[in-house]
């Protein structure tokens, strides 16, 4: 039998811990070259809050804000005494996606929310576009509200509407440079309206009218000028299914960096028929409202708005900023209810809370 030495042992013993050694370098090499580390990446193309989804050259930003409300008092919307201290709460979450194509930048952008009050939940898309090379197709507020800003920086900003509901849409915007910019858009319309309707013996009566269009979108366009401390706003739109028109001009100024101001004013054509752009009462109506940076962190936000058949309604309430990111808002409104909307005065308030992110 062979009897190994002490030098054959030790020789053994350095060629096994060798080999070992290679194996163990080995399999590390194996299992980095199959598992890479992928860091995700700023994307600075777009602004703050973007990075490339991993493996794309893609950018996507997450943001959303969760929201708390409280009201009390009269029911400045349609009037009467709130029960107890109605609450609201919401929780809202944005994705937008952009990457750049040989036709300019594609951007996919989706708004969820979810919502909890007294009546129940729900859960909705609050705006879900594509958009590329000015084209923008999807669901979104009427172009007739978003081309023109909404309205102030009040809560109850729409206590006299100013368009139709949320809707699908369709439109081309084109940049003429200069400030001047130009869209023309098609939407489905949603919604319904209430008007008196007389009948064939000439009875009067309260109806609602649906407001989506029939075989034809209803059609809009609209042009704006932006300046340094200027933005003038023009729309006309027609409801293809009551062969109706509404119009609406509107003007911002910031008179100083703390200090802005808005005026915008709608007519539509034929008050006695329903009008999904027509969304007030009377031929005419005028919203109005100011912002004032008082200090670092609080600003003073006011609205008044009117309407040709007599209902008039006006806001004011103080933002605070308590930390970046979270502001308690408490606001003050008012309502006096004329014309067809009854003779009835509602005095209410509501604070909000929200968090962004």
């Amino acid at each position: 039998m062979y009897k190994p030495t002490s030098a054959t042992a030790l020789l053994l013993l350095k060629g096994a811990a060798a080999a070992l050694c290679l194996m163990a370098a080995t399999q590390a090499a194996t299992a980095a070259d199959a598992e890479p580390v992928e860091y995700v990446r700023v994307c600075d193309a777009y602004g703050n809050g973007f990075f490339y989804v991993p493996g794309t050259e893609t950018c996507l930003k997450i943001s959303g804000y969760l929201r708390h409300e409280v009201a009390a008092g009269d029911d400045v919307y349609w009037g009467g005494s709130l029960d107890g201290l109605p609450g609201k709460a919401r929780a809202t979450l944005r994705f937008d996606a952009r990457n750049e194509t040989e036709f300019g930048t594609l951007r996919s952008y989706l708004e969820t929310r979810f919502e909890h009050k007294a009546s129940g939940e729900r859960i909705y898309i609050s705006e879900a576009l594509i958009e590329l090379a000015g084209f923008s197709v999807g669901i979104a507020d009427s172009l007739f509200a978003n081309w023109t800003w909404g309205a102030g920086n009040v809560i109850y900003d729409d206590v006299i509407y100013y368009s139709g509901d949320r809707t699908m849409q369709a439109s081309y915007t084109h940049d003429f440079g200069n400030g001047f910019s130009a869209m023309v858009g098609a939407e489905e319309g949603n919604g319904s309206w209430e008007l008196e309707a007389v009948d064939a013996s000439g009875v009067a009566s309260r109806e609602w009218f649906d407001l989506r269009a029939d075989s034809i979108p209803h059609l809009l366009g609209g042009v704006k000028y932006e300046a340094d401390r200027m933005t003038l706003f023009g729309m006309a739109a027609y409801d293809t299914r009551y062969d109706a028109w509404a119009f609406k001009a509107r003007v911002n100024l910031d008179v100083t960096d703390a200090f802005s101001l808005f005026v915008m004013a709608a007519y539509q054509s034929d008050p006695s028929r329903p009008n999904y752009y027509g969304s007030w009462y009377g031929d005419w109506a005028m919203w109005g409202g100011f912002s004032a940076k008082i200090s670092e962190k609080a600003t003073i936000n006011a609205q008044i708005d009117f309407e040709e058949d007599g209902t008039w309604n006006a806001a004011l309430n103080v933002a605070y900023e308590v930390v970046p990111g979270f502001k308690i808002t408490p606001e003050l409104d008012y309502t006096a209810f004329r014309g067809f909307r009854g003779h009835e005065d509602a005095f209410g308030g509501v604070v909000r809370f929200q968090r962004n992110f």
